[in-house]
């Protein structure tokens, strides 16, 4: 894979605009080499503080490189993979990679929470990163072990620099889908206040908020444990295609068969559309645009076929789906409201 390429990938990544395709090309990269890993898992985790232009002349990309890493705390083994030496014609361009990652829209905002604190095995939260995706865009991750985690809007996730021997765990607040890369040997832990997941290699949706949490399995097999005051007190084994959800309100497991798409989609650049309900359309769009759309009662059981970019403007696809259904649609200043044409 030339250099070239592989800096057209990580551009891509660090704006969020990476397709599934490429992505796997990137990830096969990152595990090449603990070079490769130092070099994209430190560029992506960087605290969004200066807002600086990519448009720079030299002298100001060397500043502002110096700023990020004396404000980021870049640690030295990941500086050292972007920090080539002074003759070479590559490092404006790294450099400039690397300060794109702090202007990009605040992709990840990144800091080491407080320390004092003993999580279990003895590892101490001073040694945790945190990442929130505060942009309201969905949001690419590679984790240490380069497992990828696209982050929903006002998701937040925790976890270790580097990975204990036997076992990969991380904490979620909010939604994020997973696609987690197999070792057998360590499996792979996403905890939150009521559920715990554990796979070894696999893809799923997650979320977890007050009261509630729910895990949608699009590929292998996950285990799922209903957690109550930190302990498992009920266990299930889910399918592909499955939905699993638990409340506060009691330790039971709800499971159910659902389609993907209407869960997994907000991750991907492109929605592609096969004869689905236009409630069920208009729901996907709502969520990736977190925003409220409102179906009137006539349309809902209508199907509707296309693709989306969903790096558009919302309003180019509600424009569309007008053209092709006769369906109007307006703002009213709080939700979207679709309607027949002249109704």
């Amino acid at each position: 894979m030339s250099e070239k390429h592989i800096e057209e990938l990580i551009v891509e990544f660090i704006e969020g605009d990476c397709p599934d395709s490429r992505m796997q090309e990137l990830l096969d990269w990152v595990k090449q080499s603990p070079e490769n890993r130092a070099l994209l898992f430190g560029m992506k985790n960087i605290y969004d503080r200066s807002r600086l232009s990519v448009r720079m002349t030299e002298e100001q990309i060397d500043a502002g490189w110096r700023r990020l890493v004396a404000e980021c705390g870049i640690p030295e083994v990941e500086t050292s993979a972007v920090n080539y030496p002074a003759p070479s014609p590559r490092p404006a361009r790294w450099r400039r990679i690397g300060i794109a990652a702090l202007s990009a829209a605040a992709v990840l905002a990144l800091a080491l929470i407080l320390p004092h604190v003993t999580l279990p095995g003895g590892r101490t939260q001073e040694e945790l990163i945190v990442c929130s995706n505060d942009t309201g865009e969905r949001s690419h991750l590679v984790l240490p072990d380069g497992s990828a985690v696209w982050l929903y809007y006002g998701a937040t996730l925790s976890y270790p620099r580097d990975f204990e021997s036997n076992r990969r765990e991380v904490r979620l607040t909010g939604e994020a889908f997973f696609d987690i890369v197999a070792d057998r040997t360590r499996p792979f832990v996403v905890s939150s206040e009521l559920l715990e997941v554990e796979v070894l290699g696999t893809r799923f949706d997650m979320t977890a908020s007050d009261g509630e949490a729910q895990v949608v399995l699009e590929s292998g097999s996950v285990n799922l444990g209903r957690l109550d005051r930190g302990r498992v007190v009920r266990q299930v084994l889910l399918r592909p295609g499955e939905l699993a959800a638990v409340t506060d309100r009691d330790d039971a497991i709800a499971v159910e068969e659902v389609d993907l798409q209407l869960y997994v989609s907000w991750k991907d650049r492109f929605l592609n559309i096969r004869s689905q309900r236009l409630g069920d359309v208009a729901r996907m769009l709502a969520k990736r645009y977190d925003t409220s759309i409102v179906v009137d009662t006539t349309l809902g059981e209508e199907r509707f076929s296309g693709r989306f970019d969903q790096t558009r403007p919302l309003e180019e696809h509600l424009a569309v789906i007008g053209l092709m259904m006769e369906v109007d649609y307006r703002y009213d200043g709080e939700k979207w409201m679709l309607s027949p044409k002249n109704s």
